[in-house]
């Protein structure tokens, strides 16, 4: 999946998309960083895996971006990501398949260490998970940039912001779907199975 035509084909949807830039000027990151009074993060531009490093395990996690960590890069450095940073009030992710949404709200912002990025699990203090109704609008665009894309199933992330507005992160073309299906009880196994067996037929 390339993010930065998602993106595009996203905002063509009519989804909100976070201000974006992919540099690899640091004065340009730094014209960007002052656009948006030093609120912006990193993030991978495109698919970031989990590697091993026996006995650790690793991964590319979206960051803030500070004034010193932008002072200490060199004038050019390797192609970045940078987004202007979004407050939000939760996270929603939304397994698509068939034209439906099932989707789940996230309560990362009760905890600093997943504030920023849910994947920075913390497994002490679990954030919580509810099921959640996208409005019909959002869904609409939803199902008009998967037939753009020419997809049938993926996993979307939203940030519903402290406006009360959705704004458009990413698509996961792979559709993870069980962290979605197990806590909200949506059953998605059940109908990914009858979905095969009706494409198979």
């Amino acid at each position: 999946m390339n993010k930065i035509l998602s993106l595009e084909i996203a905002s063509d949807c009519g989804l909100n998309i976070p201000e974006t830039i992919v540099t690899n000027s640091k004065r340009e990151l730094f014209d960007f960083f002052t656009l948006h009074e030093g609120d912006i993060i990193c993030k991978p531009i495109s698919h970031a895996g989990i590697f091993g490093l026996n006995p650790s395990y690793f991964g590319a996690y979206t960051s803030k971006i500070s004034e010193d960590f932008i002072i200490g890069l060199p004038d050019h450095f390797f192609p970045c990501l940078m987004q202007k940073y979004i407050k939000k009030k939760y996270e929603v992710r939304t397994f698509y398949l068939e034209e439906k949404c099932y989707s789940m709200a996230i309560f990362s912002q009760a905890d600093k260490q997943t504030s920023i990025d849910f994947r920075k699990y913390n497994a002490h203090n679990p954030n919580r998970y509810v099921p959640y109704q996208l409005p019909i609008e959002v869904e609409t665009k939803v199902v008009a940039f998967m037939r753009a894309m020419d997809l049938n199933t993926g996993s979307f992330d939203f940030i519903r912001t402290e406006d009360g507005s959705y704004t458009f992160l990413e698509v996961n073309v792979a559709g993870q779907f069980g962290m979605v299906s197990y806590p909200c009880n949506y059953n998605l196994e059940r109908k990914i199975a009858e979905w095969l067996i009706k494409a198979a037929s």
